[in-house]
């Protein structure tokens, strides 16, 4: 019986990795396929639809939406291939701030664009673009050890981790900024600030579980700072 009982367990935690690597992968896989085909209807559609200033904010708007598609698309594959995780945070808090982090700042799409200038436009897109592009380098660089949700893998501090703890979310915030511009309002804002609160508890939610899987975590959170060089 307790044989038994052991390999239901073991099926049992077969099939909930299985399932957090295929559900999240599924999940990223469709919206590169969204992504792609808005990027098709971009491309395709007049110049006046486009609202292009310029050939060269032409090419910045295909890159940036390239830029995404390629960040979601590696995502997606590395939920595929990641490591298991050795430790994971307890409770339901940590599992709701990350998912919230995650998507919160995808509503402020809902809301109506910012009316821009020529420049501020171009410069909203090159910040995403940005963004995007330091997002997928760092993220290249954690490879399997990635998770949305506060869990540890393996223990990364070189490259981008070897000058702050979370490259990662300084990357990716720099997108939400170009983003917030694009859409800029009081009520954008506000979400904003709720969305950087929510990130800033996954980032102590993750040092914690880092600290008790790693015993050489101490060290390195005592020589870094968590997300910007000599400010925090």
């Amino acid at each position: 019986m307790e044989k038994s009982q052991q390999t239901a367990a073991l099926s049992s935690h077969g099939l909930d990795d299985l399932l957090s690597r295929v559900l999240p992968a599924a999940f990223f896989l469709l919206a590169v396929g969204l992504k792609i085909q808005g990027l098709i209807s971009f491309v395709a559609a007049p110049a006046v639809d486009r609202g292009d200033s310029s050939r060269f904010g032409f090419y910045v708007s295909v890159g940036s939406r390239i830029s995404v598609i390629l960040f979601l698309a590696l995502m997606a594959t590395l939920f595929m291939v990641r490591e298991k995780a050795v430790k994971k945070a307890d409770g339901l808090s940590p599992r709701i701030m990350a998912i919230l982090g995650t998507f919160m700042m995808a509503v402020i799409a809902f809301f109506p664009r910012a009316e821009l200038d020529i420049v501020q436009t171009l410069t909203a897109t090159l910040i995403v673009l940005l963004g995007t592009c330091l997002s997928s380098i760092v993220l290249f660089r954690l490879g399997r050890s990635f998770s949305l949700m506060a869990e540890a893998r393996k223990l990364v501090t070189t490259g981008p981790y070897a000058i702050v703890r979370h490259p990662l979310y300084l990357a990716e915030e720099i997108a939400v900024i170009g983003t917030l511009l694009q859409f800029f309002s009081i009520y954008t804002l506000m979400i904003f600030g709720v969305h950087l609160w929510i990130q800033i508890q996954r980032m102590k939610n993750e040092e914690a579980v880092l600290r008790d899987a790693f015993p050489g975590y101490v060290d390195y959170q005592a020589r870094t700072f968590r997300l910007i060089p000599r400010v925090y």
